[in-house]
């Protein structure tokens, strides 16, 4: 049986530490009554929770047959409570949503019982405390005695050795507490109760055994033990919730919060249906724009091309603008953004486009740029134009008009021709107004007419190298006036452009845009020029700019071989070009794929080269898809949102559901059940709300599919072009299997929700549960 050895139990109270029990030895008979009274505060119910396991000493021994309790590991405890121990409590602590025979089986669903037995048992049990004929009623159909007898057949329908009766009786008139202690005199005919009561009178007439308790210290012992106990050891089951124990309380408590259950699941499933539908549209217009692919055959290229890329200034404050506005006019943005550009097709790239399989196009057209030298007359003076501002035009038109809006004027088709690239705000940067000699100060916008005014003269090598003694040099700044008056090739701006609303790709930056014939001018003009022909005679033994021979060189973070920079030197003076677009001719639709596939598998060793391709056949098929994609997309961020709110609300609600529970929590822990029995009836509930939500969400696309269909449809042909047969296309197209997957995700997110709850409620201290107010 049980016997404690020097017991004492300390308790901090902030700073303070509050002796509670002080070297307390005792021993219990097998069978007999046994009341502890004293004061309040005094340790009594501490006394009872070691004895209980629901608490464990600072330091002393307790021993259960013999055994020494510290030995035991956390599913000892909850066997020791289970099967050696039943608690009456002065507050009766019933489930509230359980019936009478539900809560007295409580204790048995722990031990796996088959079901015949378990009645057997809740059936004895209720005729020891004499309610039988209450075993349907609700806990709150009863009066305070009845729901006392209850708590004592749920103490004893497991048959334990040991009944804890702490203050059963308080809460009690005075005849029912008479009765409540003839039942408790009569349990321990057969084993061990131990009593706890403020009432000596009480305990004076039923105990066959009084301890007296003083500030943690026993004062009297009316019949202590003096002979040897022998211990009689039991077989012990671990005790373990089974799952259709756990399904009925999980389903029993949400059927009391019906309600709040209720809209939970209607919550959960708003995002499902929305889940639903978005791959319902998904497999829709993917099998109808493969079946239009497949159809089409097209000239248009796959146009491979290299990006400039930006990045933003950091630290900057950010302008709200509108996009594409109205009016003739052009915002100035000033120290919003900085822009680094580079080109980033390089020579390895191109080497690996001449690896592409022949068979897979009819034609490769390459795209280039150039270094050039540009002039423009400013306020205040002479401006070279940075390269950094300029961009070679496509020649095939059509492809550039599909992608920009032609604003003022008419897009450039001479050497002699260049347009002004603005972005979706109507804006140019000030920098890039800078570098263009545009004149901006003291203005808000500038209108279309005062940059189509705008003209530049272009300058030829042999008018801005001169040679001097055996280098040559680069006319300064002082000249840029008589430089500008003498060229005789000047550039107008013929159009203002802007990006489309729908374009797929930004193929210009913010700048000049100018014709592939004026590459060609500036090609040719320096092949000719005599810095090239000099260059060109000397090669790597000497630079024309330095007058040195070309050497390699190691900078901290890169090196520059002789023959790179030779090359550099070419660049710069425009008698070499960049690449910068390439474009693919292909006939059929697999060869696009291949072609597409080939350049994605290009490895850049550098991490430098940013490459895009775009497919225009392809992009005029998916027209459609473009505009579900959008419908998609907000349906996705709706479900998304819906879903995250939807599992705020479930991981709220159980977590509201352990306060309100909080005492529930504390009675199966203190009848046996483990950490993981109370986290998993948590997450049953989370996980049935999760299932009939994906049920509730299968119904519901069930029911939109076709108000969907009609919707997109009428989308399509109000807003895009016409595509053959839209009429006859079912745009959300809901598959079995998709069932599945939204029950399953519905559940999946659920469970997410609540299982940081559900690991909280299994780790309250059943003592601290016990003493919470609902």
């Amino acid at each position: 049986m049980i016997a404690l050895h020097h017991i004492s139990k300390q308790y901090s109270v902030g700073k303070f530490r509050v002796q509670a029990l002080e070297q307390i030895n005792l021993q219990f008979r097998k069978n007999e009554l046994v009341g502890i009274i004293g004061p309040s505060g005094c340790g009594k119910t501490t006394l009872l929770n070691i004895i209980g396991g629901l608490d464990k000493a600072s330091s002393g021994i307790m021993t259960v047959d013999g055994l020494d309790v510290s030995q035991y590991k956390s599913r000892d405890w909850d066997a020791y409570r289970n099967q050696r121990v039943g608690f009456v409590f002065q507050n009766y602590y019933l489930l509230p949503h359980l019936n009478v025979f539900e809560n007295v089986e409580l204790a048995l669903s722990l031990l796996a019982l088959p079901q015949k037995t378990r009645k057997t048992m809740v059936r004895a049990a209720l005729e020891a405390v004499g309610l039988s004929n209450e075993a349907l009623n609700m806990p709150n159909q009863l009066s305070g005695g009845q729901m006392q007898r209850v708590a004592i057949a749920r103490a004893i329908v497991n048959e334990p050795d040991v009944v804890l009766a702490d203050e059963p009786t308080g809460a009690l008139d005075s005849q029912t507490a008479l009765a409540i202690m003839e039942i408790l005199k009569s349990i321990s005919q057969k084993r061990l109760v131990i009593l706890v009561t403020h009432n000596i009178s009480l305990a004076q007439n039923y105990a066959t055994r009084i301890i007296e308790l003083l500030d943690g210290k026993i004062q009297k012992d009316s019949h202590p033990v003096k002979e040897r106990i022998n211990n009689e050891k039991r077989l012990k089951k671990t005790p373990k919730l089974g799952f259709f124990d756990t399904l009925r309380l999980s389903i029993k408590n949400m059927l009391r919060t019906k309600t709040r259950t209720l809209l939970s699941m209607i919550a959960g499933s708003i995002g499902i249906v929305g889940i639903g539908l978005v791959l319902s549209i998904s497999k829709g217009v993917n099998s109808y724009i493969e079946e239009v692919q497949k159809s089409a055959l097209g000239n248009y290229p796959i146009t491979i091309m290299s990006q400039a890329k930006k990045k933003d200034e950091e630290g900057l404050e950010v302008v709200e603008r509108e996009s594409f506005p109205d009016g003739e006019f052009v915002s100035i943005r000033e120290g919003e953004n900085r822009y680094d550009y580079y080109n980033v097709m390089d020579e390895d790239f191109l080497a690996y486009m001449e690896t592409l399989p022949p068979q897979l196009y009819t034609v490769i057209d390459y795209n280039t740029s150039i270094a050039m030298n540009i002039l423009s007359q400013t306020a205040t003076g002479y401006r070279k134009v940075s390269t950094s501002q300029l961009s070679e035009m496509s020649k095939d038109q059509n492809f550039v008009l599909a992608q920009y809006d032609v604003l003022k004027g008419s897009i450039p088709n001479a050497a002699d021709e260049v347009a002004i690239i603005i972005d979706k705000y109507n804006c140019l940067d000030a920098l890039t107004l800078y570098y263009l000699g545009i004149d901006y100060e003291g203005m808000e916008s500038l209108s279309f007419d005062q940059l189509l005014s705008k003209q530049f003269k272009l300058l030829f090598n042999n008018d801005l190298y001169v040679k001097q003694g055996d280098v040559f040099k680069t006319k300064g700044l002082s000249q840029y006036e008589s430089l500008y008056n003498n060229s005789q090739f000047s550039i107008k701006v013929t159009a203002i452009m802007r990006e489309k609303k729908n374009a797929n790709t930004v193929l210009y930056r913010s700048g000049l845009l100018y014709t592939p014939e004026l590459t060609q001018v500036v090609y040719e003009d320096a092949r000719q020029s005599n810095i090239y022909t000099e260059q060109l005679n000397y090669g790597l033994t000497k630079n024309v700019f330095t007058g040195q021979a070309y050497e390699d060189e190691v900078s901290f973070s890169s090196t520059s071989s002789k023959e790179y920079q030779l090359k550099q030197t070419y660049l710069n003076i425009g008698a070499y070009v960049n690449t910068n677009r390439i474009y693919v001719y292909t006939p059929t639709f697999a060869d696009r794929l291949a072609i597409s596939n080939f350049v994605s598998l290009y490895d850049d060793e550098n991490g430098q080269v940013k490459i895009t391709y775009y497919d225009y056949m392809n992009n005029v098929t998916t027209e459609f898809a473009s505009l579900v994609k959008v419908f998609s997309t907000v349906l996705i961020i709706f479900s998304s949102v819906s879903l995250i709110v939807s599992a705020i609300m479930i991981g709220i609600i159980t977590y509201v559901s352990i306060f309100e529970r909080i005492r529930d929590i504390g009675i199966l822990r203190s009848i046996g059940a483990r950490k993981w029995d109370i986290a998993t009836l948590f997450n049953f509930e989370t996980l049935s709300i999760g299932f009939f939500s994906g049920l509730l969400g299968v119904l519901g696309v069930l029911v939109l599919v076709e108000p969907v269909n009609d919707f997109v449809k009428k989308m399509v042909i109000e807003y895009t072009v016409s595509f053959s047969g839209i009429s006859q296309v079912i745009v959300a197209q809901f598959e079995s299997r998709y069932i599945f997957l939204m029950v399953f995700g519905s559940m999946l997110v659920s469970f997410m929700a609540g299982l940081i709850p559900a690991v909280i409620a299994s780790g309250k201290n059943p003592i601290e549960a016990l003493k919470t107010e609902r």
